[in-house]
């Protein structure tokens, strides 16, 4: 009710309105949409397509909720799968893995070439470590990162997160271990 919220962010009690104590800024609630046609260019994606750079000779895993290689922009990315989650199978019913996929190597052939990924001619290896409900353990993690390996990765995306301590933990040596050893770059 824009009368609440009036009377919660003024003070009248000096005849005229000014901003209620401990209140700096009134800003309107802004609306932001979805925008990777903009945000591929912001960090210069166009400019290494048009140098001959697209991602072609690259293997990105991504290891996540799993990846819908049925998606139109991701049809015919994806050269392997396999999961390491609880889930029954590496198809993505949660949707990030795809969504982190499509940023990497989306072709944009659903948008006409609008909303492409970074390196749309790089091929993607689907490493579900990510249940349907967005969860894994570090063991499945472990082992993606190993057949991620295995299977000739490049770059290693893990979108995911969960605590931290001072120590250097098992993802973290073996991100370490993998990097010094076979040269794969984690992101």
């Amino acid at each position: 009710d824009a009368s609440d919220l009036w009377a919660a962010v003024t003070d009248t009690r000096s005849g005229g309105a000014s901003t209620a104590s401990g209140i700096a800024h009134v800003w309107l609630d802004g609306v932001r949409k979805a925008s990777l046609d903009k945000s591929v260019k912001q960090i210069g994606a166009d400019k290494a397509w048009a140098a001959g750079f697209d991602g072609k000779g690259v293997r990105v895993a991504v290891l996540d909720t799993g990846v819908d290689a049925n998606h139109d922009d991701l049809k015919g990315q994806v050269v392997a799968a396999k999961n390491f989650s609880t889930a029954a199978d590496a198809s993505d019913k949660y949707g990030h893995g795809t969504h982190v996929a499509s940023i990497v190597a989306g072709t944009g052939v659903k948008s006409a070439g609008k909303f492409k990924g970074v390196a749309p001619g790089a091929e993607l290896l689907n490493g579900k470590v990510l249940d349907d409900d967005g969860y894994g353990e570090d063991s499945g993690i472990l082992a993606g990162m190993d057949w991620a390996a295995e299977q000739g990765a490049d770059v290693v995306n893990l979108s995911l997160g969960g605590g931290d301590t001072p120590d250097i933990d098992p993802l973290e040596a073996q991100v370490n271990k993998l990097s010094k050893e076979k040269g794969i770059l984690f992101a």
